[in-house]
C-alpha cells in the first residue's frame, strides 16, 4: 500500500505516546495556542464571520476552460475534506481587490496560510487565464478559487498543528526523514513515469515548464501525506466488520436489493397506417400467421414484416421489467406466456401484434453473497467519515482560526480523509 510506512510509524510513535492526547509542552513554540491574537491577518483588517453555507448556484470554471491545458499536475490537495477541493467554483464575488501570493487568506493557530499555500496549484491554469482574462475578472478568479478551497486548507492545517503540539521534537524529525525517503523513492518515480522522463533533471525541466519545482513538490505532499496519515491514525473507525454485522446491515436495508421480474421477448408488430389501414393490414397479418403456423423462424418473419424499432434485430427485446410496457395486455402475456411460445394476436388502436417470450426471470433479491464485500466497504467508509467528522469537529472548538472568508465547519459538513 501506499506510503504504508508513513502509517505505521505514526501509529508506532502514538503507541509510545500511550494514550495521551493533550499538547506536549517541550517546544513553547508548538504549544496551544495563545488566547489573544494579534496577527498578521488583523493588520489586514480582515473580519472572521460567521460561517455559512456555500450557494448550491455555483459555475464550473475550471473544468475544460483552459486552452492548451496539459498540466499533468492538476490534482486535488489532499486534505481531510472531501468536498473543498472538488465542488465548482462561483464568481459571485464582486470585490476585486488584489489578491496577491503573499496575502494572508487565514491564520490557523497563528500560522498564516497564503493565498500561494491555496491555489499555488493552479499557477500554471491561471498565468492562461491571466492572458485572457480582464484584470478585474482574473481577480475574481483567484478569490473563486481561494474561497472554494480554503477550507480543505485549514483542515489540513489544524491536522498538522495537532501533531506537532502531540508528538515530540526527536519524533517529528524521524517522522520527516521517513516523508523524505516516501517521496524520494515513491513520488518521484511516480511523478517521472507521469510525464514520461527518465531523470530528475528532467522532471525539473518539465516541472518548470508548468510553473512548479520538485522542491514545491516535495513541500506539498509532505503537508498533504502528514495530514492524511495522521488522520487515518486518529480517527477511531471501525475497518473490519463481522459478517453478522453486514448480514445485519443487508437484512434493515432489503428493500435496495429488490429486483422486479422481467423477461427478453420478440415481437412483430404490423401497424395500420404504414399498409393502408386495417382492413389492408389483416393480408399481411394472415400471410405472417400462415408462416408462422408452418414453422418460420420467427425473428426472420420480425426483421421482414414488422414495423417496429426494433425489426433490424429480429424483433428482439431485451431485458424488460414488469411495469414498463405502455399496452397492459401485451405485458400479462409477457409475464403468463410460457417461454419460447408464439403469442395470440393482440389488437390495439394502431396496430396488431404478435409476441414470444424468450427467457424469463421472476423478482427476488440480489443476493447477499453478490454485495457482502461491497456493502462491508461502504460500512467501512461511513465508519471513516463519522471518526473524522468527529476528529475535525475537536480541532475545530479549540483552534483560534480567522479567515478572510466565510466557510462551512465540520460540523456542517460531511468531510473525510481522502
Amino acid at each position: 500500500m501506499r506510503y504504508a510506512q508513513i502509517y505505521f510509524l505514526i501509529l508506532a510513535l502514538f503507541s509510545m505516546l500511550g494514550c495521551e492526547t493533550t499538547p506536549k509542552v517541550d517546544n513553547p513554540v508548538l504549544g496551544p495556542p495563545p488566547p489573544r491574537l494579534e496577527s498578521a491577518l488583523r493588520q489586514q483588517k480582515l473580519k472572521q464571520n460567521q460561517f455559512a453555507s456555500r450557494s448550491k448556484d455555483k459555475k464550473q470554471i475550471l473544468e475544460g476552460d483552459f486552452e492548451d491545458s496539459d498540466n499533468p499536475f492538476e490534482t486535488p490537495v489532499i486534505t481531510a475534506s472531501s468536498t473543498s477541493d472538488s465542488s465548482p467554483i462561483s464568481l459571485a464575488d464582486d470585490s476585486v481587490e488584489d489578491l496577491n501570493d503573499s496575502t494572508v487568506v487565514a491564520m490557523v493557530n497563528g500560522t498564516p496560510l497564503f493565498a500561494s499555500d491555496v491555489i499555488g496549484i493552479y499557477d500554471y491554469q491561471l498565468t492562461q487565464a491571466e492572458q485572457r482574462m480582464p484584470p478585474e475578472e482574473y481577480q475574481k478568479l483567484r478569490r473563486a478559487l481561494v474561497k472554494r478551497d480554503l477550507k480543505g486548507h485549514i483542515e489540513r492545517q489544524l491536522l498538522i498543528h495537532e501533531m506537532k503540539t502531540t508528538l515530540k521534537k526527536e519524533q517529528l524529525t524521524m517522522l520527516e526523514e521517513h516523508l523524505v525517503k516516501a517521496f524520494e523513492e515513491e513520488r518521484i518515480p511516480e511523478l517521472m513515469q507521469k510525464v514520461g522522463v527518465n531523470s530528475t533533471q528532467e522532471l525539473e525541466e518539465k516541472l518548470n515548464s508548468q510553473g512548479r519545482t520538485i522542491y514545491g513538490e516535495k513541500e506539498m505532499f509532505m503537508k498533504q501525506q502528514t495530514a492524511v496519515q495522521f488522520m487515518a491514525v486518529k480517527a477511531k473507525a471501525n475497518n473490519d466488520f463481522s459478517r453478522e454485522e453486514v448480514l445485519a446491515r443487508y437484512k434493515s436495508n432489503i428493500k435496495d436489493y429488490e429486483y422486479p421480474s422481467k423477461v427478453r421477448w420478440q415481437r412483430i408488430r404490423i401497424t395500420f397506417s404504414k399498409h393502408g389501414g386495417k382492413e389492408k393490414s389483416i393480408g399481411l397479418l394472415d400471410e405472417v400467421i400462415h408462416k408462422l403456423q408452418a414453422g418460420d423462424d420467427f425473428g426472420a418473419l420480425a426483421k421482414k414484416y414488422s414495423d417496429g424499432p426494433r425489426s433490424e434485430k429480429n424483433g428482439q427485446w431485451g431485458w424488460t421489467r414488469h411495469g414498463s410496457l405502455a399496452e397492459p395486455e401485451i405485458e400479462v402475456a409477457l409475464f403468463e406466456l410460457p417461454i419460447g411460445q408464439v403469442s395470440q394476436v393482440f389488437e390495439t388502436a394502431t396496430s396488431f401484434q404478435i409476441i414470444k417470450v424468450n427467457d424469463r426471470k421472476e423478482a427476488g433479491h440480489t443476493p447477499f453473497a453478490d454485495v457482502q464485500a461491497k456493502l462491508e466497504q461502504s460500512m467501512i467508509a461511513e465508519s471513516r467519515m463519522k471518526a473524522t467528522k468527529e476528529i475535525l469537529e475537536n480541532l475545530y472548538a479549540k483552534a483560534i482560526i480567522e479567515s478572510m472568508f466565510e466557510f462551512e465547519r465540520a460540523e456542517d459538513t460531511n468531510s473525510a480523509a481522502q
